[in-house]
């Protein structure tokens, strides 16, 4: 990473000012600035020292020991919350979030268990590495280590608020009757979208057209939540029929209310669309409606995600 001197070997930076160091790195991924910030990690008093990597890298690693520690922290967190689920963890919509959050434990591991290799790196360059290298990778190390830190605290507070849900029947409500007024919302949207459009004659690649097609895409979507909606109603009043408790009330008039707007929205995209519109997309929309259509509940929404991305129409 530094810059090569006259005889073939790299330029010794210690002792050089952090100023001074940072002109003669070859970087060029990083401006001047970054460059200078990233050697005053390994700096005392604005000149870089290899005696300050040592004390560069323990506070990085009382960063990654946090992180450790909050991950450690999150596991144990899960487990509790798998102790509290275990009654009714039979029920799909138990099953499906505690394996949700399971992967996500699983991969905020994997990515701390890559913090310690990254110190033993580190540690292995300290006494004869290149300095703006090393700091180069404490930089990155403290970084990721935040990350981690913070994708644990994320993992840990959403799993209190999950063992609140299995312990609350009214919360329970509470979320489903916000979730129907959220996919309430996006075919509200939708339906005034769908007025605004209109077989303009404006051909396929035109704005009119891709506004259409992805309004079509948004449509079979909302059409999963929909299903999605019903299914949880419908474990929820298993749920509370197992516990003796009241099952949940005036969400399913909603959830109609919802279905016959979205149907009714559906009609208009259908019949407002220019036949240039339908058959410049038709083939890619037939094709997510395929492959949506295997999709059940409880829906795998980053699978969801993924599908559309593969089949959303576009211009070419």
């Amino acid at each position: 990473m530094t810059e090569t001197a006259s005889d073939g070997g790299s330029t010794n930076l210690d002792g050089m000012s952090t100023e001074r160091a940072a002109e003669l790195v070859n970087d060029d991924e990083r401006d001047l600035g970054e460059r200078r910030e990233t050697l005053a990690i390994v700096a005392r008093d604005g000149t870089v020292r290899r005696a300050a990597v040592d004390d560069a890298l323990a506070n990085a690693s009382k960063v990654v020991t946090t992180a450790e520690t909050r991950v450690e922290l999150a596991a144990e967190k899960l487990d509790g919350a798998r102790e509290t689920a275990s009654p009714v963890a039979d029920l799909d919509l138990v099953s499906t979030r505690l394996g949700d959050f399971d992967a996500r434990l699983d991969a905020v591991e994997d990515r701390s268990d890559a913090l310690g290799e990254a110190v033993q790196e580190v540690l292995a360059m300290r006494a004869e590495g290149d300095l703006y290298e090393v700091a180069r990778r404490i930089r990155r190390l403290t970084t990721a280590a935040t990350e981690v830190q913070r994708a644990a605290d994320d993992l840990q507070f959403e799993l209190g608020s999950f063992e609140e849900w299995l312990t609350d029947p009214d919360r329970r409500a509470a979320e489903l009757d916000g979730d129907v007024d959220a996919v309430a919302e996006s075919i509200e949207e939708l339906d005034e979208l769908s007025e605004a459009l209109g077989g303009d004659g404006s051909g396929p690649e035109s704005e009119a057209g891709r506004t259409w097609a992805a309004a079509r895409v948004r449509h079979r979507v909302a059409s999963l939540l929909i299903a999605d909606l019903r299914a949880e109603l419908a474990a929820l009043r298993r749920w509370a029929e197992r516990e003796g408790s009241p099952a949940p009330s005036g969400i399913e008039p909603q959830i109609d209310e919802v279905q016959g707007r979205h149907g009714a929205v559906g009609d208009r995209l259908a019949s407002q669309a220019d036949p240039e519109w339908v058959a410049r997309f038709g083939d890619r929309l037939t094709a997510l409606d395929e492959a949506l259509a295997a999709m059940e509940p409880p829906v795998a929404w980053g699978e969801v995600e993924a599908v559309v991305a593969e089949h959303r129409p576009e211009a070419e």
